[in-house]
């Protein structure tokens, strides 16, 4: 992980899948482990921590996150992180997130007043607002959900108009109603063509951990590059687009 660059007091968002790497003596909390080992104290990991599916179908069916219980099933790895002591989870019924470490609080405070999960204010904004790194640890751009910022918020046509009002149950047990438009379905990227792109700009380290291939993205200039082909070209990271 240090030689992806990956450093003390960084502040990084990881995406895992944990039959990639391999036999891991210790399962997913060694992988917790030795991210935490890397960061140390002044450090912030955090990871994706909601259901699958689309956005669209969850919102229209009255969706109810509770941030205490509902699992996240995005890997084994997610769900072992949520129910660690002292990990914290954004109030969001779509796109909720999770943290520990020094930043935890700030990150993921106030996503329950995003009308649009992944965007302006959410975790994901925050985290290129602050510098923070992306970790790919055995899985492509394809489960990236910072990209899903980069196009929301530099006019790729990928939030819907309608809008809904789905809820979450915070730690204390109150209940929000969380105005959201979310993403339009029937929309299919092409998110791992930003690979070349962001390698041949120096802001994406690969290497190996374990058996798989992982990658080491610098957030907000990531944000920049692919954003700027964005509004040059609103489909760019669209394959097919039949909302």
């Amino acid at each position: 992980l240090a030689q992806l660059g990956l450093q003390p007091g960084d502040t990084v968002l990881v995406h895992s899948s944990l039959s990639s790497l391999g036999r891991v003596d210790g399962g997913p909390d060694a992988v917790i482990d030795a991210l935490l080992d890397v960061l140390g104290p002044d450090g912030t990991l955090l990871m994706p921590s909601f259901q699958s599916g689309s956005e669209h179908a969850l919102v229209r069916s009255g969706c109810v996150f509770d941030v205490r219980t509902s699992p996240s099933e995005l890997g084994v790895i997610t769900e072992v992180f949520r129910r660690r002591p002292g990990v914290l989870r954004s109030i969001s019924p779509t796109h909720c997130t999770a943290a520990v470490g020094r930043w935890a609080q700030t990150l993921l405070d106030g996503h329950q007043f995003c009308n649009v999960s992944v965007g302006h204010g959410s975790p994901y904004q925050k985290l290129v607002a602050a510098g923070g790194k992306i970790l790919l640890l055995g899985v492509t751009h394809a489960a990236d959900t910072t990209l899903h910022f980069v196009e929301n918020t530099n006019g790729a046509p990928t939030v819907c108009r309608e809008l809904h009002r789905p809820m979450a149950i915070d730690l204390d047990g109150r209940c929000w109603v969380v105005p959201t438009h979310p993403h339009v379905p029937g929309v299919k990227r092409r998110y791992p063509r930003v690979e070349d792109d962001l390698l041949a700009a120096g802001i994406q380290t690969n290497g190996t951990v374990g058996q798989a291939l992982c990658r080491l993205v610098e957030a907000g200039p990531m944000a920049d590059l692919i954003g700027r082909k964005i509004q040059n070209d609103p489909l760019y990271l669209i394959e097919v687009f039949c909302p």
